[in-house]
């Protein structure tokens, strides 16, 4: 598949490009900054299920999860201070230290092997755990407290193989937090989580050759949409309680499980 986001074409076409995109690209990838971002911004979380789901149908994904990694950070970072005090810190350094040894792990995956079956994989795990939490069923197995070291340890190895691999490492942190944990410190306690795996992947990434020239292009355009996406999710955060907030939550995991199942299962049909 071709890199988008190079030189533009000589001639015609180049008066009909911006960055190396056509207009219809740069309306999908602003879409997609959009609403990512939203969600991000609401929740916390769920930028990259959304954004790197629905770009990898126009692009490569070794363009569009390092532009993701960089889009995240760039966006979010702000949101740290606010929720400072409310984030889980004990069970939060298991996670990162289970991610920083596993995303190496990941990233080699997404230099090598194709991410697709793994997002179909992940994808449908995520919308049968929402599914299941929405129905109530599953309130009766899942613990009654956040799991201790051990557990918080094997959620951030396999979040950090996901993320360096898929750009989803999401689900396992999600769950684990949402599943035994108040909105409210999930939240938080996540926002850090996913500031600080984004450092490192980017970090590993560079070091990979995968932060290439065709990454930039892409940044530069979704990065207003993406700015305008956090402001909105957070005004819209502050307008619900924790019962509306654990809803929307675990009712959002379901589409995006959805949503990734659709991208990844046509992505193996072509």
């Amino acid at each position: 598949m071709r890199v988008l986001g190079g030189p533009a074409r000589s001639g015609q076409g180049a008066a009909l490009t911006l960055l190396g995109f056509d207009p219809a690209q740069l309306a999908w990838i602003g879409l997609t900054a959009l609403v990512a971002f939203v969600v991000r911004g609401v929740s916390g979380f769920g930028s990259s299920m959304v954004g790197i789901g629905s770009l990898s149908i126009l692009l490569p994904p070794v363009q569009v999860v390092p532009a993701f990694l960089a889009l995240e950070l760039l966006t979010t970072v702000h949101l740290l201070p606010g929720v400072w005090r409310q984030v889980d810190w004990r069970s939060l350094r298991w996670l990162i230290g289970g991610a920083m040894v596993a995303t190496p792990l990941g990233l080699l995956l997404l230099a090598g092997l194709d991410p697709n079956p793994m997002r179909l994989f992940v994808s449908l795990c995520l919308l049968s755990i929402s599914l299941l939490m929405l129905s109530g069923l599953a309130q009766r197995l899942a613990p009654k407290q956040t799991p201790g070291p051990l557990g918080a340890l094997a959620a951030g190895a396999a979040s950090g193989v996901l993320n360096g691999a898929a750009g989803i490492g999401g689900p396992p942190a999600i769950v684990f937090y949402f599943a035994t944990t108040g909105a409210a410190i999930s939240r938080a306690t996540l926002i850090a989580y996913f500031l600080f795996t984004d450092v490192w992947a980017l970090a590993w990434a560079g070091g990979q050759g995968l932060l290439t020239s065709a990454a930039g292009p892409l940044i530069i355009v979704a990065l207003p949409f993406s700015l305008a996406g956090i402001w909105l999710g957070q005004r819209l955060y502050l307008r619900l309680d924790e019962a509306q907030l654990r809803r929307l939550i675990w009712g959002l995991l379901a589409l995006l499980g959805a949503l990734g199942t659709g991208s990844a299962g046509l992505q193996l049909l072509r």
